[in-house]
């Protein structure tokens, strides 16, 4: 009896599965709720268990389908179900999504508006869990030449070094810069600090010839862009 109650679990499950993934196949993301898109990839590390409980669990205990991919390696290991295979199936994922908005941004013909690059920036620095400073280099034609980290600092400050800013715009023979930052709390308004150092970097690139096209702060969730919100 109990080897029967077995097969027909197994066999739901699969049937389950089979459904889950012809109905993303015909109708895409937008006929998944979030939990069964995480219940989906789940799949895939996990071929011999139910993911569906795990996908809830998941999404309850980090908040939503964005926050569980934001995770480091040690926070995904601490959820029972989730072991080193998965946890790295989960962290490939997001850092394959940054490669992509990565590589679109340096393909893209130009650079027009703050959206053009949002999704990028949320997804390379918006959870980082430490204030970092991302550099954009474009040259004449708004084309990204160059990106690149470079400061990183602690939980909710990141030291400000105009030095290396333009060390790495000049090197790339950039004649704009975008620069961006995060904000580890959440908050995507830009502080009294902010607003000075974004005044203080366009004087100095002004210096070179260099002009400071945005000053963005970026979140899980939002960015910020001082020249939209005409604050540069």
């Amino acid at each position: 009896m109990g080897e029967h109650n077995r097969l027909i679990n197994r066999d739901h499950r699969h049937g389950h599965r089979s459904r889950l993934r012809e109905r993303f196949n015909k109708a895409g993301r937008e006929s998944l709720a979030d939990y069964e898109m995480l219940e989906l990839l789940l799949t895939y590390p996990i071929p011999r268990r139910d993911t569906k409980k795990l996908s809830k669990d998941l999404i309850n205990h980090f908040g939503s389908f964005a926050a569980v991919l934001d995770q480091p390696r040690k926070r995904l290991l601490e959820i029972k179900g989730i072991g080193p295979e998965t946890a790295t199936f989960l962290i490939a994922i997001r850092a394959s999504m940054v490669r992509y908005f990565e590589q679109h941004a340096e393909n893209a013909d130009t650079i027009s508006t703050p959206e053009d690059i949002a999704k990028f920036v949320k997804l390379h620095i918006g959870a980082n869990p430490r204030e970092c400073l991302l550099l954009f280099c474009l040259n004449d034609a708004n084309k990204i030449v160059h990106h690149v980290i470079v400061i990183e600092g602690t939980v909710d400050r990141a030291p400000f070094y105009p030095r290396e800013i333009m060390k790495s715009a000049l090197d790339h023979n950039a004649t704009k810069i975008i620069m961006v930052h995060n904000h580890p709390s959440g908050e995507s308004a830009p502080s009294e600090n902010d607003h000075r150092i974004t005044a203080q970097l366009g004087n100095i690139a002004a210096e070179f010839s260099i002009k400071l096209l945005d000053h963005l702060i970026a979140t899980p969730r939002q960015v910020f862009s001082l020249k939209t919100g005409r604050l540069l």
